[in-house]
């Protein structure tokens, strides 16, 4: 067993407890920004964070947050980076005079396919990696801790987006 020391006290390493599936998260996202940074070199590792899901053309900064799982203020740094970059713009939401909603630009559609490509290029490498029962099976079990009941995106599907 391995140790590390604590002032003079040598203690066994326990391990992790509950910083494996962020781990896995950070491997993935820099995988995905490995593939897509240098087409799109003004992207950052947290920019990921807002292409990650479906699509965010008409969405709002406060709707991204809560998906992101981090505070407005911080999601609305990464869209005004995004903004003044030109991958996205921002316009009145109709349905309230407060909101803006975004806009995905030409450049901001390529970004999101070929992040989603690069999303389907590491879901494919795991599966090779474990095989795809126990993938699967990683799966349903991450759904029935998070409660998520999304299935997995169909990865032919995902690398399909980047050629339209």
């Amino acid at each position: 067993m391995s140790t590390e020391t604590c002032g003079d006290e040598e203690l066994p390493r326990t391990g992790r407890r509950l910083g494996l599936l962020r781990v896995a998260l950070g491997q993935a996202l820099d995988a995905v920004l490995a593939q897509v940074g240098p087409a799109h070199p003004d992207l950052r590792r947290a920019h990921l964070l807002i292409f990650r899901f479906d699509g965010i053309e008409g969405s709002t900064t406060a709707e991204l947050a809560v998906h992101a799982g981090m505070t407005k203020q911080s999601m609305h740094e990464l869209v005004i980076h995004l903004e003044r970059h030109g991958y996205v713009s921002r316009g009145p939401d109709p349905g309230d005079t407060r909101a803006r909603l975004l806009h995905l630009t030409p450049s901001g559609r390529a970004l999101e396919r070929d992040v989603h490509h690069a999303i389907a290029a590491v879901l494919e490498s795991w599966r090779e990696q474990v095989g795809a029962a126990r993938f699967d099976a990683l799966w349903v079990t991450l759904q029935d801790i998070t409660g998520e009941r999304a299935p997995l995106a169909d990865l032919a599907e995902l690398r399909a987006r980047r050629r339209r």
